[in-house]
Order: structure tokens, then C-alpha cells, then sequence
């Protein structure tokens, strides 16, 4: 089960939302760091249009999937109007800065394409196939497909399940 944390707690992990990762669907991504160390990606999500227990029902199903290449929810913060997603932090970001290069910076190697897009099916196959809940992704693309510092692919299981 994923930890539940306070709104104090991701605001100070984050300084105050200040390092930005990126925007998505249901919000801004923020860069934080716990009191320990552990770096995490921390979802704000804006106008979901979901109460509180549909929020929490959804976290419960989401923070009990496990598997190599999916990305791991690590906690969550449904405090007054805040509601917050803490995920591992993936350091190389998504696939697409990497294979559609626009400032002719290094790209990855057709091997590390190959594992990327074989470790994006094992992630897939899980929830359609393997996964207690089965889960239909429907929002695949390269933004909901990060790579950890070791370019491995997961598949982030953010926006809501079908």
C-alpha cells in the first residue's frame, strides 16, 4: 500500500513546487526529495472531477500493482482540495527525448529501442493479462512511458483505470 502523505510533506519534498518535470492531462509534475533521500515525481492533480473516495479506491488499485516494468506509485496526498500522487522517479524521463532528438543530442542505440519498446509490451501485458485487476491502459504514448536511470522502460499508470 502506498504512503499517505501529508500535503506539508510533498510541499517541503518539492520546495514548494518549484522543479517542474513536465505537465500532463490532470496536472503538473513536480521533482521532489524525501528527508531520507528517496527521489520521487510528484503529480498535483487539477480538476479531476472525482471525490475523495473514488480518488482513494483508485490509489488503493493503483499502489497494489507491482511489476518490473511498471512505475511505482509510492504515495499519495488527499488532504482538503489537495489530491497528490508521489511515483519513483524515473531520471531519464520519457522515450520520445531520447529517440526523436530535435538538438541533435545523443540518441539511444537501436538495441536500447528495442528493450524500450519490449519493456513498454511486458508492462502492457501485465495489466491486460496477468495483473489480480485487469486493467485496459488507454492512454498509451511515450509521455506515459518513462525510463529509469538505466534507460529500463515502465509504464506509468496515471489518469483513471477502465
Amino acid at each position: 500500500m502506498p504512503v499517505r502523505f501529508t500535503y506539508k510533506d510533498l510541499q517541503t519534498a518539492t520546495n514548494n513546487f518549484t522543479m517542474k518535470l513536465g505537465r500532463g492531462g490532470f496536472g503538473s509534475v513536480y521533482e521532489g526529495t524525501l528527508p531520507e533521500g528517496t527521489r520521487l515525481a510528484v503529480k498535483k492533480l487539477e480538476g479531476i472531477g472525482q471525490g475523495k473516495k473514488e480518488f482513494r479506491a483508485e490509489v488503493c488499485i493503483i499502489g497494489s500493482i507491482h511489476h518490473h516494468h511498471l512505475v511505482r506509485l509510492r504515495g499519495f496526498c488527499a488532504e482538503g482540495a489537495h489530491c497528490l500522487l508521489a511515483y519513483e522517479y524515473m531520471a531519464n524521463g520519457s522515450p520520445d527525448k531520447w529517440i526523436f532528438r530535435k538538438d541533435k543530442g545523443e540518441m539511444v542505440n537501436w538495441n536500447t529501442r528495442f528493450n524500450i519498446a519490449l519493456g513498454t509490451a511486458k508492462g502492457l501485458a501485465y495489466l491486460h493479462e496477468d495483473c489480480d485487476v485487469k486493467i485496459v491502459h488507454c492512454d498509451i504514448k511515450p509521455e506515459n512511458v518513462l525510463l529509469d536511470e538505466n534507460f529500463l522502460a515502465k509504464v506509468l499508470i496515471s489518469g483513471w483505470l477502465s
